[in-house]
Order: structure tokens, then C-alpha cells, then sequence
């Protein structure tokens, strides 16, 4: 009955999050991120995937903290993202050993929010065309959809499983719908 309730809770949370990038008000999109990480928490706390909660509640607290943070503000947007990034790594790392009996799987949550998040950084640092950008962010939603979706099935959450993999194909579509617009428009210049 718990793991029952568990992907029920994992699958609300999913589509909530899932929903939120059809979104367009920032505020919006974080209220449902965020109505996202509370189930995803819950249902991960039924299943024992503690590593994965500590991510989980982070990223909610980060999201409530960066509202009040002025789009304008760069640099303290990535002193937040830094600092809660540091948190989500070595309270993952501690909620593992401590909670989960340092299980291997248990780094994989941790795994997957330091390689997205070190190209969500790279693309907020670096000056580069808004497709590249989006391109380098779409790769590190893959390797964070294969860390997760691996993690959904040792934990037994499927809803991940089935989300990541949707997101793994729509990140690979995305790469390739705009590589080849850069190749186009390069192929373009080079002939004008």
C-alpha cells in the first residue's frame, strides 16, 4: 500500500513539474516546481530514498529564495544557486550514509543535481548565442534524466522512470532541432 501511495503522490508531482514548463509566469512555474518537490519529497520518504529528498528539498527552498531575488541580479543569482547547490551535495552525501546505509544508488540523485546544475552555471556565466545555451542545458537534463530514471527503478518510484525518459527524448530532439539550425545559419553566413 505505501509504495502504492508513493507513486501516486510521484506521479502528481511529476506532472506538475512536467506542466510547469508549459508555463509562462515565473511565479507559476515555480508553484507548481515547487508542488513538485513537496510530493516527490513525501513520496520518496515512503520509499526510503532519503539522498533524493535532501535534492529535492533544496531545490524547493532555492526556488523560494531566488523569487525575491531581481532578475537583474546575476551574481547574487548564482551565490544562491552555488551555496544551495553545496548544501544539496554534502546533505545528499550525509542523508545517504546516515539515513540509507551509503546504498551506491543513493549518489545518483546527487550526481544528477551537480551535473545540471554545473550547466545550468556554465550557461549563466558564459556570454553565448541563446541555442547553444539552451543546447548545453538540454545535455545536462540528459545525463540528470539518466541518473534519476536509474534511481526511480532502485527506489521503485516509477513515475520517474517514465517522466526522465520522456524528458531524455525531448532533450535529444531539442539538440538536434537546434543543431542543425546553427549548422543552417552558419552554412548561411559562410555563403553570404
Amino acid at each position: 500500500m505505501i509504495l502504492i501511495i508513493a507513486n501516486i503522490l510521484s506521479l502528481m508531482g511529476n506532472t506538475l513539474f512536467t506542466t510547469s514548463a508549459l508555463l509562462k509566469s515565473k511565479k507559476k512555474i515555480l508553484v507548481f516546481q515547487n508542488s513538485n518537490y513537496i510530493l516527490s519529497t513525501i513520496a520518496e520518504i515512503l520509499q526510503k530514498a532519503y539522498s533524493a529528498t535532501m535534492q529535492e528539498m533544496t531545490a524547493f527552498f532555492r526556488n523560494i529564495v531566488l523569487l525575491f531575488v531581481k532578475d537583474d541580479k546575476k551574481k547574487t543569482k548564482l551565490v544562491v544557486s552555488l551555496i544551495f547547490l553545496l548544501i544539496a551535495v554534502v546533505g545528499g552525501v550525509l542523508f545517504n550514509i546516515f539515513l540509507s546505509n551509503n546504498i551506491w544508488y543513493g549518489y545518483l540523485p546527487i550526481c544528477a543535481t551537480i551535473v545540471y546544475s554545473t550547466f545550468v552555471i556554465i550557461t549563466f556565466v558564459k556570454t553565448m548565442d541563446d541555442r547553444v545555451a539552451e543546447i548545453l542545458i538540454k545535455i545536462g537534463l540528459i545525463f540528470n534524466s539518466m541518473f534519476w530514471l536509474t534511481y526511480g527503478y532502485f527506489v521503485k518510484l516509477y513515475p520517474v522512470i517514465v517522466f526522465n525518459i520522456l524528458t531524455l527524448i525531448l532533450s535529444i530532439i531539442t539538440i538536434v532541432v537546434r543543431s542543425k539550425e546553427l549548422k543552417r545559419e552558419k552554412r548561411e553566413k559562410a555563403l553570404a
